[in-house]
């Protein structure tokens, strides 16, 4: 399911934009779900609350919170840089203030329909691409790695220790935000430990033995999960081999 949020004050621009977004997706055979906010305080509400998009159209000209406070709020103090943010507005001149928000787009109004579509197809290419790659942020560098690299994520208070094959590094964020980052191969095992399948060599009831010798608990809440998630890993397995 592809995550979709509008936020425009204007009603009708919200109204039909939604209803292109929809038949765009219709046409793309694509899964979506379109959230509209009509305030930048309510949907800085919902971010708050959990909220996950994968791609937001943002109008810049909102009262109070406008859309650039909105977007240094996502990428600033949610570490999210995986949020698609798309700007619109009925300006032209906000080149330098979007920089550090690194948007997908700058559309101005009025939006077309051949421009939605571009921006809602790159977006999707883009986030199918990240699937195989990993993207975290240290200050202002932005670091990229295989996914079939990375061993397991620890998360330690607001750090995350990420292990890969070749070594070690931290940065800041949220383990849960994490996982909904990544492909089947990974599994959450414990609220502070996220484990890439291929790199377990040892599975026990209430732990994983890792490559690198490292024990990770496994706890109490996720144990069912996972061993359905084994058994279903096994007979795909066994399928494949027959």
């Amino acid at each position: 399911m592809y995550r979709i949020g509008i936020c425009d004050d204007d009603k009708e621009l919200c109204s039909g934009l939604e209803e292109q977004i929809y038949q765009i997706a219709k046409e793309l055979s694509v899964k979506i779900e379109v959230e509209v906010w009509c305030s930048g305080e309510s949907i800085l509400n919902d971010l708050q609350n959990g909220t996950r998009l994968d791609l937001i159209f943002l109008d810049i000209e909102l009262v109070q919170k406008n859309g650039i406070s909105v977007g240094k709020f996502i990428r600033s103090e949610m570490d999210d840089i995986q949020t698609h943010i798309v700007y619109i507005s009925a300006k032209q001149n906000y080149a330098m203030q979007l920089f550090k928000v690194q948007p997908l787009d700058f559309l101005v109004k009025p939006v077309s329909e051949e421009q939605i579509k571009e921006v809602l197809i790159r977006s999707i290419r883009q986030k199918q691409s990240l699937k195989s790659c990993f993207e975290y942020q240290k200050g202002s560098a932005v670091f990229r790695i295989p996914t079939k690299d990375i061993a397991y994520f620890m998360s330690m208070d607001k750090k995350i220790r990420l292990v890969t094959r070749n070594g070690e590094d931290e940065f800041y964020g949220k383990l849960k935000s994490i996982m909904e980052e990544l492909s089947d191969d990974f599994m959450m095992i414990h609220q502070s430990y996220i484990v890439n399948q291929l790199y377990v060599s040892e599975y026990a009831y209430d732990c994983v033995k890792m490559s690198d010798g490292a024990i990770l608990n496994i706890s109490k809440p996720y144990r069912k999960e996972i061993r359905s998630k084994l058994k279903q890993n096994r007979r795909a397995e066994i399928k494949d081999e027959l």
